[in-house]
């Protein structure tokens, strides 16, 4: 699905500057080093960084922890988050099975310099993206303000 770009909602009201581009969301989301992945637990939950791949606006994560695997396999909801504190990227989405495409361990392979093999690590835990939220903020820890912001939702658009 592609994505449609909506009004960002902060802190109760819109945000008050918006113009963030979706082709810089998905640079963002391409050339991302780690991917931080919160999951339902049943224990505290907490972020786990994971490599992985955004291809066609769903994300492929190379989940090796038996735990974090174990969270990911229900087909429920995650919250991915990138680590900048001023170029802030948020994927909210569902689980969606997993895949042993050659074609995505090729580019995997080449953006991590490895060799993945699905014997050793797995399939990939494919997460499609309910909804992407993002901002640009200037100064140390943002704290100049919003720069630009967004938000995108995948299906039909939301509140």
């Amino acid at each position: 699905m592609e994505p449609i770009a909506e009004h960002l909602v902060m802190y109760g009201s819109q945000a008050e500057v918006g113009g963030l581009g979706w082709t810089w969301v998905e640079d963002q989301l391409v050339n991302a080093a780690a991917y931080w992945i919160v999951t339902p637990s049943t224990e505290h939950p907490h972020s786990r960084p994971d490599w992985g791949i955004w291809n066609h606006n769903e994300l492929c994560l190379s989940i090796g922890s038996p735990r974090l695997k174990a969270d990911t396999e229900a087909d429920g909801p995650v919250t991915i988050h990138l680590g900048s504190i001023n170029d802030v990227v948020i994927v909210e989405g569902t689980t969606a099975g997993a895949t042993i495409d050659s074609r995505l361990l090729d580019v995997y392979n080449t953006k991590y310099g490895w060799n993945y093999t699905v014997g050793e690590y797995g399939p990939f835990t494919i997460v499609e993206p309910t909804k992407v939220i993002a901002w640009q903020s200037a100064g140390w820890a943002g704290r100049e303000g919003f720069q630009a912001t967004g938000r995108w939702s995948f299906g039909s658009p939301s509140d």
